[in-house]
């Protein structure tokens, strides 16, 4: 680097002019000033530019829009499948009802039917052993029994559960136990007075009781098929 004009001539100056006589009687020399140097040019250092402050905010504003949007497809999506899974539930829930309600009202009819089966099976035999009857002493138990076995079955017939359905066919065969059991009365009644007119009356009434029970054993039987 060259040294300006100014400095030169301060420095030749300074070179040249004589020594000055000290108060202690030494020469002293003249004191070289040193040549000032200038300094380095630093490097310009270009200032960093700053991240805008909006930046962040608006980052930070995607990134919540995005949640917000996952989120909420994700909310709507489980909504969705809550709802099917209700309704789904729901229509379960009514075919288990249904069914619930059909297998007791089938238990109801069954029970009902096993009841009619047996009582009827115990009468239907004492009826025959009456008709197959040709002395005092066979006619006298057969009856007896006939009069036990259609009390047994009118008491059994009406503490039962009668299913709605079978209502009517529940009603006529009370009329006609009532009526078996009448008849079956009168026939006995007859036999122990020695009446034959009234045994014959009997005897008929017993047969169209006994018929009007194997109508209502086959109205039964068309309900439960």
């Amino acid at each position: 680097m060259s040294i300006s004009p100014e400095l030169a001539y301060v420095a030749a100056v300074a070179i040249t002019e004589a020594p000055v006589e000290p108060t202690n009687g030494h020469v002293a020399e003249l004191a070289t000033l040193p040549i000032p140097v200038a300094p380095a040019p630093q490097p310009e250092v270009k200032a960093k530019r700053g991240r805008p402050t909006w930046l962040a905010s608006a980052s930070v504003g995607v990134v919540a829009l995005f949640a917000t949007g996952t989120l909420g497809y994700t909310s709507y999506t489980a909504s969705q499948q809550r709802d099917a899974t209700q309704r789904q539930l729901a229509a379960t829930q009514a075919t288990l009802t249904a069914a619930q309600a059909d297998a007791a009202k089938r238990k109801l009819t069954a029970d009902y039917v096993t009841l009619y089966t047996a009582d009827s099976g115990k009468v239907q035999l004492d009826y025959q052993n009456f008709v197959a009857c040709n002395n005092f002493g066979s006619c006298r138990t057969s009856s007896q029994d006939l009069l036990n076995d259609l009390q047994a079955f009118q008491s059994d017939r009406k503490t039962a559960k009668v299913p709605s359905d079978l209502a009517g066919v529940d009603a006529d065969l009370g009329d006609a136990l009532s009526a078996a059991i009448a008849a079956t009365q009168q026939v006995i009644s007859a036999m122990d007075s020695d009446d034959l007119n009234k045994f014959k009356d009997g005897e008929r009434k017993v047969d169209a009781a006994m018929l009007n029970i194997a109508k209502a054993q086959v109205a039964l039987g068309n309900h439960v098929k």
